[in-house]
């Protein structure tokens, strides 16, 4: 009797994930594809901050969502700051040569995406009996963690791959074989970096939130 009530419980936990799963992504997705370059366009000043700081041998001279054929794309345009010795060659700052980078808008929100339905959709300690004040305490615990790990997040995606793409167009012209901490972080990011780090975001989350409801609220 006790193992049919186990199985019944944990298909019950099964299908109330699947449901929040499917919930989180009805409502989320929409609003990502509604208002995501508005919110994108708000975090340009902070883009263009994190953009200076990883890529200082660039002069920042414009960062704007723009048009490329039927995509809309985050669109950096750059020129040297200095002067500078790369394989060889001498470059010299010129106000006439410039160089721009440019990465799909959709881009910017797929991590914080999967971090927010992972989040929302994992079940909390409440699915194994808990009180209801600890699954209000976890949840509410796990979004104050979610929202600043999807702060940085964010920062690390686009002006950081926006960073790695100059740098890829610059070495495969002038230093070929030249390895960069940058452009390695592109390929990572465009090869499903974003997905994992969104999972691991979500993850940590969920177990911050479990830990101090757990704490605060023990089981008796």
């Amino acid at each position: 009797m006790s193992s049919v009530a186990s199985a019944s419980q944990h298909r019950g936990a099964v299908f109330g994930t699947l449901m929040r799963l499917l919930l989180a992504a009805t409502l989320l997705i929409p609003l990502a594809v509604l208002f995501g370059e508005d919110m994108v366009s708000a975090m340009l000043p902070l883009f263009g901050t994190v953009f200076e700081w990883v890529a200082d041998d660039f002069k920042l001279l414009q960062l704007k969502i723009d048009n490329e054929g039927a995509d809309r794309v985050l669109r950096a345009t750059v020129m040297w700051k200095h002067i500078a010795f790369l394989g060889g060659h001498v470059i010299y700052p010129d106000a006439r040569g410039t160089a721009n980078a440019s990465t799909l808008l959709a881009h910017a929100l797929q991590a914080p995406l999967v971090a927010l339905v992972t989040g929302f959709a994992w079940p909390t300690a409440a699915a194994a009996g808990a009180s209801t004040a600890r699954m209000r305490t976890e949840l509410g615990t796990r979004l104050l963690v979610l929202l600043p790990l999807i702060a940085i997040l964010i920062c690390i995606d686009m002006p950081v791959v926006l960073a790695g793409e100059l740098w890829h167009f610059i070495l495969d012209a002038l230093a070929p074989g030249t390895s960069s901490v940058l452009v390695a972080w592109k390929f990572f990011m465009q090869g499903g970096g974003r997905y994992a780090l969104g999972l691991g975001v979500a993850v940590l989350a969920v177990h911050c939130g479990h830990v101090i409801a757990l704490r605060k609220l023990p089981q008796r």
